[in-house]
Order: structure tokens, then C-alpha cells, then sequence
């Protein structure tokens, strides 16, 4: 799977920041202990660094280069997100993701006004990207699993139960949720929402050109997705 993220030229928050501290340093006075601790700090913005390019990444599932791409807009406390995830994905994945046809991406948008803990749960499942690279067994458990966490009285508490079960490093999951690590790409998810002017999930965006609305059946799947794979081969309309 490819390093996927959105096609801007957004800038990367923990670059500025290994930047910042190379100016700090240069101007500090050269101790061991500063050296010490300088050094511990680069190592810190390294991992986060890592953790929030996993997180983006992991959110892409299929082949690089395939010949579609399909960005799903959904919110984990979403009914319909739910129900697509699953009762009609499981179908297209098998059809059409893990043939190499079609890469699929997912995208947060947490509505909180409706969904409030749509939020925790999106943070949840990019930091078990960012930390094990389990963005996509979380996000099956958490649609799987939807009303367990919403109706929780603490569903933090249910996420690393989750995280637990699905092997993740508990430890760095827990300190990545604690510490907000992957706001910057919940917020990056939520602006690319902005720019193709989506206000309610689920909706999917095919080849940066079309888009649908709402929950859909897998048979009104297989016909839109063959629709663009046509396209893209430049083959006639089928009648």
C-alpha cells in the first residue's frame, strides 16, 4: 500500500518544529547534558513525525496506481457509515480493492453537533494506524462495535480494550490518544471535506470528479465503480 495523503501542498507541523529545535540548539551553549537532552527531544519529534505519516497513510487501502480512486467522507458515529461498512464494503474490497482495480481511501468527518464522540473515535483509529498500522481492523471494530463505544461511559476505555485485542503497542497508543499526536491529519481530513463541500456522511468521492451521496447498495456500487473503470479504459458506455 502506498504512503497515501490528500493531494495539497499542506504544510508538515513537525518539520517546523525539528527546525525550531535546530536553531535552539545552535544558539545554546554545548553541554552533555544539553546534548542529552536536545537529543531526546529530536528523538521525540522523530516518532511523532512517524506516527502522524503512518496515521495518514494507513488510511489508504488497495494498490497504488489503480486505475480508480475512491475517497469515502464518513463519520464513525455515523448509522448509514456503519451500515455500509458493514454490509456493502466487505463486497467491494473483495471485488474490486484487493484486485487492484480500485484504491480506497478514507477520510474523517466527525459531525459532532450530531455524533459526539465521533471525534475520540476518529483518533482512535488514525493512532491505531499511526502505531501499528492498524488503521483499518479499528475502523471495521469501531462501526462493527458502533453503539458498545457510544453508549460507553467512558469509551476511552473501550478503544484500548480494542487496541488491546488487536495487538496493537498499548503504550504508545494510549500516549498518542492522550497527546492529540494525529489532530493534524483529523484536520487535514476534515479541510479536504471542506474543499469538495461535504457537510454529511457518508459520502464518497470517485476519481476526484463524481460524487455520491448517501448509502448505496452494492449492486449501485459494482455498476458506478465498472462505470469508471470503462473510463479510464477508454471503452465504450455499456448501453
Amino acid at each position: 500500500m502506498r504512503r497515501w495523503r490528500h493531494r495539497t501542498n499542506r504544510p508538515n507541523p513537525s518539520r517546523g518544529r525539528i527546525a525550531a529545535l535546530a536553531l535552539l540548539a545552535a544558539a545554546s551553549v554545548v553541554s552533555p547534558a544539553s546534548v542529552a537532552a536536545q537529543g531526546l527531544e529530536r528523538t521525540k519529534a522523530d516518532l511523532d513525525r512517524e506516527v502522524i505519516e503512518q496515521a495518514a497513510a494507513s488510511r489508504a487501502r488497495g494498490q497504488q496506481g489503480a486505475p480508480v480512486l475512491v475517497y469515502e467522507i464518513a463519520d464513525f458515529q455515523c448509522p448509514y457509515c456503519a451500515r455500509f461498512s458493514t454490509e456493502v464494503f466487505p463486497r467491494l474490497d473483495s471485488a474490486f480493492v484487493q484486485s487492484g482495480q480500485v484504491q480506497w481511501v478514507f477520510v474523517n468527518l466527525p459531525l459532532p453537533t450530531l455524533h459526539p464522540r465521533a471525534w475520540a473515535a476518529a483518533e482512535a483509529a488514525l493512532c491505531a494506524g499511526g502505531v501499528g498500522d492498524g488503521f483499518w481492523p479499528f475502523h471495521d471494530r469501531l462501526f462493527s462495535s458502533q453503539r458498545e463505544w457510544s453508549d460507553a461511559d467512558d469509551p476511552h476505555e473501550v478503544f484500548l480494550r480494542y487496541a488491546e485485542e488487536a495487538d496493537l503497542p498499548l503504550p504508545a497508543f494510549e500516549d498518542c490518544l492522550l497527546g492529540d499526536r494525529v489532530a493534524s491529519v483529523l484536520l487535514e481530513d476534515i479541510v479536504f471535506a471542506a474543499s469538495a463541500r461535504v457537510s454529511g456522511t457518508p459520502t464518497f468521492v470517485i476519481d476526484n470528479s463524481q460524487v455520491v451521496v448517501g448509502l448505496k447498495s452494492y449492486e449501485e456500487w459494482e455498476a458506478l465503480l465498472q462505470e469508471a473503470l470503462r473510463k479510464k479504459n477508454g471503452a465504450p458506455r455499456r448501453p
